[in-house]
């Protein structure tokens, strides 16, 4: 029983990596033409996202990624949690920095998915709303959980300072061209960086930073699959619907940008 279950995983892994065509046209024979069948369809695939969302988030959670204090519990918890943890408040703490942990990639995961199904629609070559949920939970289980792994990694992990840095500056660098596009004065708390590259890299932050940037090409290669197996496009088409993906960013930077700006977060 045990080798069934670890086969597949294995399998898919392994197509992960080496042959991402499969990997994202992974039961795409078995779409329903029934709306039951798509229904449970969908429910399937809900379903292997939160749990491989579970897998991603608890570690990071027992490692103590994101743990802080939370404030007082609500009655509600501690009347649940205190007969089984026996002290509530730490247990609130585990669950807020859990939800946490799951909240980063849900966001991104859902910013994918909108944006590669309106790039499918927009385009016209959509075949249904099952092909994209099935592409962006098999994509950002893997490629984008890798991707985050990595960076968690890269924050949290001694003697990568340079590469850190790096990482950093790029983000508030994109961040401030954002800021500069929209006119605006606002001002990062960091500040904005005078230069990218902090320092010299170790050899084992150019792996890091090696394996980020291979990790990305591939997620963004299985969204292209994933336009052009699923959804049958064509080239143009599928990396219209990368293009959609890859400008996300920007357009939720934007829109942090004007909402803070006005004062609503």
């Amino acid at each position: 029983m045990v080798a069934r279950g670890v086969g597949p995983v294995v399998r898919a892994a392994f197509d992960a990596v080496v042959r991402p065509r499969r990997f994202v046209a992974f039961q795409q024979s078995a779409y329903g033409d029934s709306l039951t069948a798509t229904a449970r369809q969908l429910a399937s695939l809900v379903v292997v996202y939160l749990v491989n969302l579970v897998l991603y988030a608890l570690p990071l959670t027992v490692a103590g990624v994101g743990l802080q204090q939370a404030g007082s519990p609500p009655a509600v918890f501690v009347a649940v949690a205190a007969p089984l943890l026996g002290d509530p408040a730490a247990g609130w703490a585990i669950a807020v920095a859990f939800v946490q942990n799951c909240a980063f990639i849900t966001v991104a995961t859902g910013i994918t998915l909108l944006t590669f199904h309106l790039g499918v629609v927009a385009t016209g070559g959509a075949r249904g709303l099952v092909q994209s949920v099935h592409t962006v939970v098999y994509t950002t289980s893997a490629y984008l959980v890798a991707l985050f792994s990595g960076v968690w990694y890269l924050t949290n992990t001694d003697g990568l300072a340079a590469a850190r840095a790096l990482v950093r500056n790029v983000q508030a660098a994109f961040v401030y061209w954002v800021i500069d596009l929209l006119g605006s004065s606002l001002e990062l708390p960091g500040g904005r960086p005078d230069s990218l590259v902090a320092g010299p890299l170790t050899t084992q932050g150019r792996w890091v930073l090696a394996l980020l940037c291979v990790t990305t090409l591939y997620y963004l290669l299985s969204l292209y699959l994933g336009a052009r197996i699923n959804h049958r496009t064509g080239r143009t088409d599928a990396a219209t619907t990368v293009v959609a993906v890859a400008l996300s960013p920007v357009l939720y930077v934007a829109g942090s940008v004007v909402a803070t700006t006005m004062g609503l977060i």
